[in-house]
């Protein structure tokens, strides 16, 4: 890991990357090394972890998966321990994964993420409002879909243009690619065996969803302001995540 680099490359961790220098409409950018979005870390060794920590002090880890996912036997990941909160809001169907594999197709409804669970997003988003959250890293469980839409949420809010939110998106396919790769390396996977339709990205999908939220609230802020988010978290926002204007 280098100071310009935005992935982050663990064994068997994927989709840790950061949201920084993504420039916006007014000429701003975001903060590096200030949010980071990434899958699940229980298997992070704490080799790996320590890497990481030395680098970047995480104080904050903001956690999108079902119960049912965040129940996992390995506990919470390498990532939660002592000075870092875990914020959980649990959200999903843990085993769509699963019913994917099965049916053969993996048909990711964004727009029903993003409305059933309103408060859970707003609630992460006046996290990131704080000093104390930063710097701070938020997951579901492969990084791409739940962490996805919250991605956008934060990234349109701030006045990202939509091309570029969409491809920060698809950067989980780099992401999903290696993990394959490797798990093909590892015998998990035989080498004619097709994967899991689910760990695939659908720009399509989030493209949907993005338009949804154009059409019907004019964009991410007007949907974080219609469930209650207000003018001066929006502006304590852009001042953690913003560089200032020249």
């Amino acid at each position: 890991m280098t100071a310009f680099e935005r992935h982050f490359d663990f064994n068997q961790v994927f989709n840790f990357r950061d949201l920084g220098v993504y420039e916006t409409e007014d000429g701003r950018a975001l903060r590096w090394r200030r949010l980071f979005r990434t899958a699940e870390h229980q298997r992070m060794t704490p080799e790996e972890a320590e890497r990481l920590f030395q680098e970047v002090a995480l104080r904050t880890v903001i956690d999108f998966r079902s119960d049912g996912e965040a129940g996992d036997a390995r506990g919470f990941g390498a990532l939660v321990r002592e000075g870092v909160r875990r914020h959980h809001f649990p959200m999903g169907n843990a085993n769509s994964k699963f019913e994917a594999r099965s049916a053969g197709v993996w048909r990711p409804d964004y727009i029903e993420s993003l409305e059933t669970y309103p408060e859970h997003w707003i609630e992460a988003f006046g996290l990131l409002a704080e000093d104390e959250t930063y710097p701070a890293a938020f997951h579901c469980v492969t990084g791409k879909d739940r962490t996805g839409v919250f991605a956008v949420l934060v990234l349109n809010s701030l006045g990202v243009d939509d091309e570029t939110v969409l491809e920060d998106y698809f950067l989980s396919q780099r992401a999903m690619d290696t993990l394959v790769e490797r798990l093909r390396h590892r015998g998990v996977l035989k080498p004619d065996e097709t994967p899991n339709p689910a760990l695939g990205v659908s720009r399509e999908a989030m493209a949907e969803m993005m338009e949804h939220l154009r059409t019907r609230y004019g964009g991410a802020r007007g949907f974080l302001t219609s469930h209650g988010v207000d003018a001066s978290t929006f502006d304590a926002v852009e001042g953690q995540l913003l560089e200032p204007r020249a």
